[in-house]
């Protein structure tokens, strides 16, 4: 099924940062994003970087943290544990939701969606400005991407108003090999793929859109920008950086604390 794109230029967004994972592969006993960066930790890193980058410049109506069950005041914790995060909501007027994510990203971002649609019913109770309401964006960025940076985030925003959504990505450097039972069944043209990264950014109705659709056919998607293109709106690519690292493994640390210090 394909469907016609959706162009925007309202300023309203939504942002759900990520957090609901175990983080059982990260080891330490510590959750990857909760990891002590910088001068907060990974979490709190990531979210800096959207209030700079958001807040002056667009309507941040929602500001969404998932966390795993029964992990509010833990994530709380590690995001206030940055002195800088309680400034800057003070001074650009927001305020950050903690909710509990799913045993899935793709219902843990669902249930950020349904808290951002419930205050959205409120900020537009006495405001009918229906345009905007159906076509402000919401941007998703895992908590556990601390190298996130404006100008990306910027012009992921801009990709996402001209086609309805975008995804961060970058070329990937090596050749891929598909197979089956351990026997190479093709080697895709590698100039053609990219290494999906985050921010992914859609327009709020196209992700209700696709996530009932998928919800209805009971798929599971890995990113977000999938699930658009179950529904036949297909992503713009933005670039992103081979810097934009996704903490996984406790290899990865060692490689955050090396960007950090090219930085």
């Amino acid at each position: 099924m394909m469907m016609t794109l959706t162009t925007t230029t309202s300023n309203l967004i939504s942002v759900i940062i990520t957090a609901a994972g175990s983080s059982t592969r990260i080891g330490g006993g510590i959750k990857k994003e909760y990891i002590p960066f910088q001068n907060g930790t990974v979490i709190s890193t990531c979210i800096k970087t959207f209030l700079k980058t958001l807040s002056p410049n667009y309507e941040v109506i929602n500001f969404v943290i998932t966390t795993p069950v029964n992990g509010i005041e833990n994530s709380k914790n590690a995001v206030f544990s940055d002195s800088e995060i309680k400034s800057l909501t003070e001074k650009y007027k927001i305020q950050l939701q903690f909710v509990e994510g799913s045993s899935t990203r793709q219902s843990s971002v669902f249930n950020g969606l349904k808290e951002i649609s419930k205050n959205i019913n409120k900020t537009f109770a006495n405001n009918c400005n229906s345009e905007n309401q159906q076509n402000h964006i919401v941007i998703i960025h895992d908590g556990a991407r601390p190298f996130i940076t404006a100008d990306i985030i910027r012009s992921c925003i801009s990709d996402a108003k001209q086609t309805g959504c975008a995804v961060v990505c970058v070329p990937v450097k090596d050749t891929i090999k598909q197979a089956e039972d351990m026997v190479v069944t093709d080697t895709p043209a590698r100039e053609t793929l990219f290494a999906a990264q985050t921010p992914q950014i859609i327009a709020r109705e196209i992700y209700l859109l696709s996530l009932e659709s998928a919800r209805a056919s009971n798929k599971e998607y890995t990113d977000d920008v999938s699930l658009c293109e179950a529904i036949g709106i297909m992503p713009r690519i933005t670039n992103g950086s081979y810097d934009n690292i996704k903490l996984t493994t406790p290899e990865d640390i060692a490689l955050a604390e090396s960007i950090a210090k090219g930085r």
